[in-house]
């Protein structure tokens, strides 16, 4: 029935895909366990293909002439006159993709759109942090950068699109671009607190990367999952209840209550950890660069060395390889050097799949240390609670590399 789409148009063509889409939901029992996985990559795919659909209509659209033939005032508008579930911000950014996407400047950027392997939102990422650097891009650098932010686009969040972003305003910063960067996004850092008429308080506000850095550090191990965390009127089964906003929410509370009840006493627990990876060369200020945060954050080698200056930061040299170096010890427990460097390899569960952050892992040793099993980076794994029980429970083990770690499963 979907090969006629020459015959039957791209209207019934779409009603047909849309009527058998609608019953997928009531036919899901017939599917088994093993089966959800696919089902679920399939929908993914197909949501994103949608959304580069729209990028191509708009296209066809204006160049055609049939959006200025409309009543419509811009093609923004026309978009949103035919399509009453799409919110007027994301029409924008369709029609500014589409657009750019139609320049041959960005022709790498239109093939993964044509191609169906990005949304317009990563895209508009990924050209905005394009704009903030190509003025100081070398002749022919752009297609370059414009390449390496699209592939990021393509298999990451939006902020790995916007740390490749500042990466790159470092790398050709010969100008201080990134520091200055720094300095004024600090000046735009704001906090608001507005008690509601049901008597919460709304938080909103935004920080300097440094600031955020600094607050992420302190908020990520308070906000992990806990099961014994309270709340009335629900059994947690053994499982946190609490979503993530409010796990960061109760955190920040928590963080406030232990700041007060120290006053001006020395505080009685260890000030939150920040590790910042960067080249030795970088540091030292030898060569143009940036240093990066466990969370993401990407800052200039000023604000490390800045920060190097805080007990509370840990400067994660990297060798000639980029590899942490080996801090191993023959004791069986995991010193917190070691910890750190694990933290800067892995950057979070190391299980195929899961992207729970180091804050919330275990060092595993791949080989047991009772076994004989030393206490080094290359017989280490982070992995979170759920997947550190899981490769205990089927003996699973890895090849450790000092850059990265390869279950076998």
């Amino acid at each position: 029935m979907f090969e006629n789409i020459a015959v039957e148009g791209p209207v019934g063509f779409l009603a047909a895909v849309t009527e058998q889409l609608a019953k997928l939901p009531s036919e899901l029992w017939r599917t088994g366990n093993d089966g959800f996985a696919d089902i679920a990559a399939a929908v993914d795919a197909l949501a994103v293909q949608l959304d580069c659909t729209r990028v191509g209509l708009v296209q066809e659209a204006e160049s055609r002439g049939v959006v200025a033939e409309s009543s419509c005032a811009s093609s923004t508008d026309w978009l949103l006159a035919h399509s009453e579930h799409l919110e007027p911000a994301e029409a924008a950014r369709t029609v500014d993709v589409a657009r750019l996407c139609a320049l041959p400047k960005n022709q790498v950027m239109a093939a993964a759109i044509s191609g169906g392997t990005l949304t317009v939102r990563k895209a508009m990422t990924a050209l905005r942090q394009l704009g903030q650097v190509e003025h100081a891009l070398a002749p022919g650098k752009r297609e370059e950068a414009l390449a390496s932010l699209t592939v990021m686009a393509q298999t990451g969040y939006d902020r790995h699109v916007i740390a490749v972003g500042r990466t790159l305003m470092a790398l050709v910063g010969a100008d201080r671009s990134l520091e200055r960067d720094e300095t004024a996004l600090r000046s735009l850092s704001s906090l608001t607190l507005c008690p509601l008429a049901n008597g919460m308080v709304a938080i909103s506000g935004q920080l300097d990367p440094e600031s955020g850095a600094v607050l992420s550090a302190a908020l990520d191990p308070l906000s992990a999952p806990n099961p014994s965390a309270p709340n009335p009127g629900e059994a947690n089964g053994g499982r946190d209840p609490r979503p993530a906003d409010r796990r960061r929410a109760d955190a920040l509370v928590e963080l406030c209550r232990r700041a007060t009840a120290a006053g001006s006493n020395a505080p009685t627990t260890t000030k939150a950890q920040i590790v910042v990876t960067i080249d030795y060369e970088r540091l030292a200020g030898a060569v143009r660069g940036s240093g990066t945060t466990l969370a993401g954050q990407v800052l200039s080698p000023q604000t490390v060395r800045k920060l190097a200056c805080d007990a509370s930061i840990i400067p994660m040299v990297l060798g000639s390889e980029g590899q942490p170096l080996d801090v191993g010890r023959t004791k069986r427990l995991v010193t917190p050097a070691l910890l750190a460097a694990l933290w800067a390899r892995d950057k979070g569960c190391t299980y195929p799949g899961c992207g729970r952050p180091p804050q919330w892992s275990d060092a595993h040793h791949v080989r047991h240390w009772i076994d004989g099993g030393t206490t080094s980076l290359l017989n280490l794994a982070l992995l979170c609670q759920y997947h550190h029980s899981w490769v205990h429970q089927r003996d699973l083990t890895a090849t450790v590399t000092a850059h990265d770690v390869t279950w076998q499963t």
